[in-house]
């Protein structure tokens, strides 16, 4: 889950208003996708669109900050601001919503807590071959941690031109077919292992690098951002239908970096307007910005919502109403939407004005 905000100290990356509406559609994709469980796969339209979006503002930052590895002047202390910042912003309201989840209780964090608090609960979901109740949404968490750490390295040895970085997203394809077909023959969830998100992150990179080129400007168009999304559709389609589904496990996330990065592009280059001016997107803004705490209790809730109704309605019938689609997001969707506010306010915001303090060494 892409948890990226604007760079402090005497390079500061702009705020873009329209990326927290980004966010703000890909939750709730997430969350509907995991309360309802349509055939379609609309949650990873909004995973995908994450991780390329945390692709995006972590390479902008290493870029303009200069905290990759062996950058001119002091870059270990501006490399330790980085991982600090990081640490600040992503691991603390992580580590309340495992408190809130061990109380709930969910089995798996008290079977094997330590992988999730260092946090490697991605690579726990793939030894397990399933995921967990309630707990395996942690997988993006785990991978975007793992990213943090890796990013600055990378791109020290990999020069900043987009043919490089065409070669890293390859890589994520090349990871699960070498990993899936080779390896590990038969084994689910190769894309819980991060080296098979580097596509996505890739793209990410890609977007930040190329983003003021004219050629890129031109595509900033909202019939681009549909046109990619309906042909990433029409792929699932085909191979769906065709029952294809380790073909379709193996490319969608490469085949959704260009609609993924194609939404962003879009959300970039779109004009800043006074909230009056729309209420509505001023209500996607206020969602993107607490997409993070939405993110950590969206899978919580469910386990809440099914154990009280079981407890609530012996019938089946009953039972079967009320776990349906409509009513679980009638019921929980206000309920992620406090729990997020209370994040926000208790946690987040102060932690990001203490975060933002953090200044980055003069180059």
């Amino acid at each position: 889950m892409a948890t990226a905000s604007v760079g402090a100290g005497p390079h500061p990356l702009a705020y873009r208003p329209g990326l927290d509406a980004v966010r703000a559609v890909g939750i709730l994709l997430v969350i509907l996708g995991h309360w309802t469980h349509p055939r379609f796969p609309i949650s990873n339209m909004g995973s995908m669109t994450f991780f390329v979006l945390s692709g995006y503002f972590i390479s902008g930052i290493i870029w303009k900050q200069k905290v990759y590895v062996g950058a001119p002047g002091g870059w270990p202390r501006r490399l330790g601001v980085f991982y600090l910042r990081r640490i600040t912003r992503t691991l603390p309201p992580y580590y309340v919503s495992l408190i809130v989840g061990a109380a709930l209780p969910l089995a798996t964090l008290h079977e094997y807590p330590l992988w999730f608090i260092v946090p490697v609960s991605n690579q726990l979901f793939y030894h397990l071959q399933h995921w967990g109740e309630g707990v395996g949404h942690y997988w993006t968490m785990a991978v975007d941690e793992q990213f943090y750490l890796l990013w600055p390295v990378a791109l020290a040895v990999l020069p900043k031109r987009l043919r490089w970085l065409s070669l890293v997203l390859l890589s994520g394809l090349a990871f699960r077919y070498v990993w899936g077909y080779w390896v590990h023959p038969g084994a689910s969830l190769v894309l819980a292992l991060m080296p098979s998100c580097l596509d996505m992150f890739a793209a990410g990179a890609m977007l930040r690098h190329a983003e003021q080129q004219p050629w890129v400007r031109r595509l900033a168009h909202f019939r681009w951002v549909v046109v990619g999304w309906l042909a990433w559709a029409a792929l699932w389609l085909v191979l769906y239908v065709n029952e294809a589904h380790e073909m379709w496990n193996l490319v969608y996330p490469t085949a959704g970096c260009l609609p993924a990065a194609l939404t962003l592009n879009w959300a970039l280059h779109q004009p800043t307007r006074p909230p009056s001016e729309n209420r509505g997107l001023e209500l996607l803004r206020w969602v993107g910005q607490r997409s993070y705490g939405i993110y950590l209790y969206h899978l919580m809730l469910p386990v809440f919502y099914q154990r009280a109704v079981y407890k609530l309605f012996p019938g089946a019938e009953a039972r079967h109403f009320w776990l349906g689609p409509l009513p679980t997001v009638v019921f929980l969707l206000p309920l992620v939407f406090v729990l997020a506010w209370a994040s926000w306010v208790w946690l987040e915001a102060p932690l990001n004005r203490w975060k933002n303090k953090l200044e980055y060494e003069r180059t």
